[in-house]
């Protein structure tokens, strides 16, 4: 998972860049990548960038943020989702003293439908 340069829409004091997973796409099948997960916009939805990482501020696919960095084939194009490690990322740019949440790759899991309206 990778820090960009793309802002969050701030919450009072917080505020921070988003994070994004990389996935590398075989290009033949980008586009249907694209218009399938942008049917789930309540999960990661559609993709914020496709190729040109430079264009989010990565600068090294090879040294990812979080996790380890994942082999890009010849046939295959780098594909940016938004990522839920971006609370955690906005928690340390407000430098918050104290916070609880969940550690990359161990989400919640519940019950609820993702179109369920809570209240």
């Amino acid at each position: 998972m990778y820090r960009t340069n793309i802002p969050s829409c701030d919450a009072g004091s917080l505020k921070g860049n988003m994070v994004v997973s990389m996935k590398p796409i075989k290009g033949v099948d980008v586009a249907k990548e694209v218009l399938l997960t942008n049917e789930y916009p309540h999960a990661h939805g559609a993709p914020i960038c496709v190729g040109c990482p430079q264009s989010i501020g990565i600068q090294d696919l090879n040294n990812p943020d979080w996790g380890d960095a994942v082999e890009i084939k010849k046939d295959e194009i780098p594909v940016f989702h938004a990522c839920g490690v971006t609370p955690q990322n906005v928690l340390i740019e407000s430098k918050v003293k104290f916070a609880i949440t969940h550690a990359p790759g161990h989400m919640f899991v519940t019950d609820r439908l993702s179109d369920e309206k809570v209240f």
